[in-house]
């Protein structure tokens, strides 16, 4: 290969990993334009079970584990003795005791002297065999400052069940009721849930837990998670739950077609799933003065026709995704055998609360109706407050949005009105995609890239009496919205607003916004590249074959006469 080949060669290589280089800039700041784009299509979370890597035998195992368990319990259900005294039942070699309807409510004096749970030398009680509360009866465990300890190792678990039947749980104020799983071979709680792990659980009752600490319970679903609410479609589970902390649990508890059910000054943390999960047709739920920090997925969650719920005063942080994540997504997006629902859900109300350093956003809603954020503070997540697909009456008032965001306020398709919002520090303060919002009165600082962005056919749109305060490429940027498009502007301060076309804040986002630039700078950059490589290289006519003055300089043959001395001495 010649030099001038090699040169090529060369120069290709390194334009090459020029666009290399470039395109990798787009993997790492593309997503800042397209970021809801999953979400336009109304996609939720992935499943719970997601939250932490599930191999396929684990899998399997828990699964088949979960349908034993559906089959005991069902099983007792269809063989519940009334009137008579509490019994054992037994089922694929396990026993279960059953405690029948008949007057006074059962104790934990009653479960030891009925042999299902004894007392351990440092004062514990241990529950030895499952407990089933069979319907009409009650169970009512007061013993503050007891643990209460649920088998739960490599040879089974024992669980606490009531079915159509109450149960409460309660210690006392600085004296809680203790419930965890025990290891005796681990000498302490269950540490994995592949094996199965003791559960607590309400089906179509009523449960309460009062100054409890619940930890280490619970595996792979939902109604075995930990601590349950699970009703029907005939009916529903209520229940409350007053000043207790849920910890290290699958889920930290779980409902599933529960009503009216309170949760106050409670905490739920680092649990592998959720923290406090409503799943399923759960209704008129209200959450106040509660937290939920390092959890696997979400810190509050509602969803699969999930409505109703008012959040006052919580707390969510450090959760791996959202703070608080609600779906109004219909059951249905058609016509099915069942019957299933084609409504969107809602009813949200955030009143006041602090949602930061979540790992997705603070808050998240998606196609819900009627829903209220008021009053609260979200800091320092990856995005602010997002709201997908929601209907009005739908409004974000009086919130304030600081810290590192891509996005502090953004609405995609639906429609809302965001009022009297203080946002600082994002990339796009508010932004308006697809969507009727009307924009109003906000004050926003130290934007980076756009202090308010309406873009695509957000038709009926209006941006009215805002302040904008930040640097970068426009502070209301309303020149991307769909053809035929116009937005209502009129009395927004721009005067703190620095236009800036130069500095790398611009720079390093203008490729994420134009894409396709990168693709037209290979098309036709690399061919140009080459052709004036091409045209430099090519000879004129007339030119002597060599460049090399040595080379082009010929001398001509000299003349040798036989006979005659050369002057070098020889013939």
């Amino acid at each position: 290969m010649n030099g001038r080949k090699v040169g090529t060669v060369t120069r290709l290589v390194t334009v090459s990993a020029a666009v290399a280089a470039v395109l990798g800039v787009v993997v790492v700041w593309g997503p800042l334009e397209g970021a809801d784009s999953a979400a336009q299509a109304g996609t939720q979370a992935a499943p719970a079970v997601a939250a932490a890597p599930v191999s396929s035998v684990s899998a399997e195992r828990q699964t088949a584990l979960l349908a034993s368990e559906d089959e005991r319990l069902l099983t007792i259900v269809g063989s519940v003795r009334p009137g008579s005294a509490p019994y054992v039942h037994e089922f694929d070699g396990t026993q279960t005791l059953v405690l029948t309807a008949g007057g006074l409510a059962y104790g934990l004096a009653d479960l030891i002297e009925l042999g299902a749970a004894e007392v351990q030398p440092d004062g514990a009680v241990l529950l030895t065999e499952h407990v089933f509360v069979a319907p009409g009866a009650r169970l009512i465990i007061d013993a503050p400052g007891t643990a209460l300890r649920l088998r739960s190792d490599a040879s089974g678990f024992v669980s606490l069940v009531a079915w159509k039947a109450d149960m409460t749980l309660t210690g006392a104020d600085g004296q809680p009721l203790a419930v965890t799983s025990w290891s005796a071979g681990e000498r302490g709680p269950d540490s994995t849930p592949v094996d199965g792990r003791a559960y607590v659980r309400d089906a179509s009752g009523a449960m309460e837990l009062r100054h409890v600490a619940v930890s280490d319970l619970g595996f792979w679903s939902g109604r075995t998670s930990g601590v349950a609410w699970t009703g029907s479609s005939s009916t529903e589970v209520t229940g409350a739950i007053l000043d207790s902390t849920f910890r290290d649990n699958h889920y930290g508890a779980f409902a599933s077609q529960a009503e009216e059910l309170t949760v106050t000054g409670s905490d739920f943390s680092d649990n592998a799933v959720d923290g406090l999960s409503l799943h399923r047709s759960t209704a008129q739920t209200v959450i106040e003065d509660s937290t939920a920090r390092g959890n696997g997925r979400h810190g509050f969650s509602a969803d699969q026709g999930s409505e109703s719920v008012t959040y006052t005063d919580v707390t969510a942080e450090k959760n791996a995704a959202y703070g608080v994540f609600f779906s109004g997504t219909p059951l249905s997006d058609g016509r099915s055998a069942g019957g299933t629902s084609l409504r969107s859900y809602g009813q949200v109300q955030v009143d006041g609360g602090v949602f930061r350093q979540n790992g997705k956003a603070g808050l998240r809603v998606v196609d819900g109706d009627d829903v209220t954020i008021t009053g609260t503070r979200i800091a320092d997540n990856r995005d602010g407050i997002v709201l997908v697909g929601t209907s009005a009456p739908t409004e974000v008032v009086g919130s304030t949005v600081s810290g590192d965001h891509r996005f502090g306020i953004t609405v995609t398709g639906g429609a809302a009105a965001v009022t009297g919002n203080k946002v600082s520090g994002s990339e796009t303060a508010i932004r308006v995609r697809d969507a009727a919002v009307d924009v109003v009165d906000n004050k926003v600082r130290e934007a980076t890239a756009h202090a308010i962005s309406v873009v695509g056919a957000s038709a009926g749109s209006t941006v009215e009496e805002n302040t904008i305060g930040g640097r970068g490429p426009s502070g209301l940027d309303v020149y991307r919205v769909a053809e035929g498009v116009s937005i209502d502007l009129a009395a927004n301060d721009v005067g703190g607003w620095t236009r800036d076309r130069d500095n790398w804040t611009y720079w390093s986002t203008f490729i994420p916004n134009h894409p396709m630039l990168l693709l037209w700078v290979l098309v036709l950059g690399v061919p140009v590249l080459l052709g004036v490589r091409a045209r430099r290289a090519r000879v004129t006519p007339g030119t002597k074959p060599y460049g090399d003055d040595i080379r082009r300089e010929w001398q001509p043959p000299a003349r040798v006469e036989v006979g005659r001395r050369t002057t070098g001495g020889r013939l």
